[in-house]
């Protein structure tokens, strides 16, 4: 627990806390609440003050932060983050290498935040790894991905991830699942070239409305075979999305189990493998998204 909860009440249950309690705070303004009674309501208690002057105060005294400080000599103090456990100078507002903030420098408002999106730091999420291990091998967004982790061990194997189905294969790359990136991005430029006959006999600056009313006035402007294949290939692309969309997370956090099991039985130095095997890679991920849209057009122009 990141925040002293002497002489605190849970909001809810208003209940004292102790130490051992599984406390979580609300992220807006830190009020403390039983982690089970937070979630039977879905929200801080005191939402309703949000933004007034009777809103929920911490004492500067019991505030910390989402790390941990180690004072030097000189007065200056290093920030030990608790989302990677790297360490960095006070002066910087965030961690460089996981980007978690350093919650005191946040106007004292925003008191904690919690990193496994309510779900209990040793819950098993699968073959005996718990979320908090999981949450130190995503490394980013992890509120959202530990619970939809923990809710796929219940036989559930379905959400939806926007990035997954906007990008699958720039999505794949930057969560580091980079085979099974490489299979979907040839499948998406496979299937946009199947496209490409339709479109080199049509006017290709026209707009997609202007396309529209063209071929409904001259339908021969196209080959019945050239339709044909533009429409497989449309279907393919969005069928692809559509997966991705649907069991891209599902995937995601089946590769996270594996990976997290592999690294606790053979690492040296687990917190290390963590960073270097998971985590997000955003600009490989854009260079993928990049190579995708535009790779097919480049072929085109040669063939």
């Amino acid at each position: 627990m990141s925040l002293s909860t002497a002489n605190e009440k849970c909001a809810v249950c208003k209940a004292y806390l102790f130490p051992e309690d599984d406390v979580v705070y609300c992220p807006e303004c830190g009020a403390p609440h039983h982690r089970d009674c937070y979630n039977s309501i879905g929200h801080c208690a005191l939402a309703e003050f949000h933004g007034t002057e009777q809103q929920y105060q911490k004492s500067e005294e019991q505030f910390d932060n989402s790390a941990e400080k180690e004072i030097q000599n000189d007065g200056d103090y290093m920030v030990t983050c608790r989302m990677c456990g790297e360490k960095y100078s006070n002066d910087q507002p965030m961690c460089p290498n996981c980007g978690t903030p350093d919650m005191s420098k946040m106007g004292g408002h925003f008191v904690a935040f919690d990193l496994l999106g309510g779900i209990p730091a040793d819950t098993d999420l699968g073959e005996g790894v718990t979320a908090d291990e999981a949450k130190m091998f995503v490394g980013s967004n992890t509120h959202r991905y530990i619970p939809k982790f923990a809710g796929f061990k219940h036989g559930k194997k379905t959400s939806w991830n926007w990035l997954a189905f906007l990008t699958p294969s720039g999505w794949l790359t930057s969560r580091k699942m980079y085979w099974l990136a490489l299979i979907i991005a040839t499948l998406e430029i496979a299937s946009v070239m199947l496209l490409m006959p339709f479109y080199s006999q049509l006017d290709t600056s026209a707009s997609a409305f202007e396309y529209s009313k063209l071929l409904m006035e001259n339908p021969e402007l196209v080959s019945t075979t050239s339709f044909i294949i533009a429409y497989v290939g449309s279907a393919i692309n969005i069928v692809l999305r559509i997966v991705m969309g649907i069991f891209g997370d599902y995937i995601y956090r089946n590769r996270v189990i594996a990976k997290v099991s592999e690294i606790k039985v053979e690492s040296e130095d687990k917190t290390l493998d963590y960073r270097k095997k998971g985590g997000v890679s955003i600009w490989l991920g854009l260079l993928a998204f990049y190579f995708v849209r535009n790779l097919p057009w480049m072929i085109s122009t040669l063939l």
